[in-house]
């Protein structure tokens, strides 16, 4: 797709959705995502990606904007008269379908993403996206931001990668291969923290940071203390509220 003559419109679409800096490249696709009939376009800003769609008949389009390193691509197949790849954005996937003449556009933006994740696996040692990996997949429900302030959004998209398609308990397992005594107490004790940050710590949820705490043979003395310490922590307001 030539961005030379992309219409105004689809760049104010693109714009609202958070894009913004110079338009490097662009694939216009033959429907809308989904095998639906429509249509859309994958757009690659200096800032980010954007994948932007209508269906036919509707007025407003939807679509995703995020960094490059939010963006992946799976399941690339070519025929003779369409490719079609699985676009996914920040855990949502869309089915895209775009002819081979887009073909050209679409490398730019596949290298692009590429690039961007693999410079981000470079930059951090696996024993950083290791204790990344377990910091968000131990966390709890709705506690997603606890990891993102302690760690900050680039590091945690690179943990996030890092065990995808790993299972937990083979993370967990290699942590204590690696880690050392220090790094496994800094991890256990960041996860209490979090799990007492809303003000409760249920039995469920001691019971399952004691099972991590044996694996890592730390010893039920030092949980038990560790538990004591940040509880009383959290109590502050209970303790001086009269």
């Amino acid at each position: 797709m030539d961005i030379k003559y992309i219409l105004s419109s689809i760049v104010r679409e693109a714009a609202n959705l958070g894009a913004s800096g110079e338009l490097q490249a662009g694939v216009r696709l033959t429907g809308a995502v989904n095998q639906e009939r429509g249509e859309g376009y994958i757009l690659l800003y200096s800032n980010g990606l954007v994948l932007l769609y209508r269906q036919l008949g509707q007025r407003d389009y939807q679509g995703c904007f995020a960094d490059l390193v939010d963006w992946g691509f799976e399941n690339y197949q070519e025929e003779k008269y369409a490719l079609t790849i699985d676009m996914i954005c920040c855990g949502n996937r869309y089915r895209c379908e775009f002819t081979p003449s887009e073909r050209e556009s679409a490398e730019v933006i596949f290298n692009a993403v590429t690039a961007v994740h693999a410079q981000a696996q470079v930059l951090y040692s696996e024993t950083t996206l290791l204790m990344t990996a377990l910091l968000d997949l131990l966390s709890c429900d709705g506690h997603e931001k606890y990891a993102e302030d302690l760690l900050g959004k680039p590091l945690l998209r690179a943990g996030r990668k890092y065990a995808a398609g790993q299972q937990l308990q083979d993370l967990v397992a290699r942590a204590a291969e690696l880690f050392t005594l220090e790094q496994k107490q800094s991890v256990l004790l960041n996860l209490i923290e979090e799990r007492m940050s809303d003000g409760l710590w249920s039995s469920s949820e001691s019971a399952a940071l004691r099972e991590l705490s044996e694996v890592w043979d730390l010893g039920s003395e030092y949980f038990e203390q560790s538990c004591g310490v940040l509880l009383m922590r959290h109590r502050i307001g209970e303790l001086f509220k009269n």
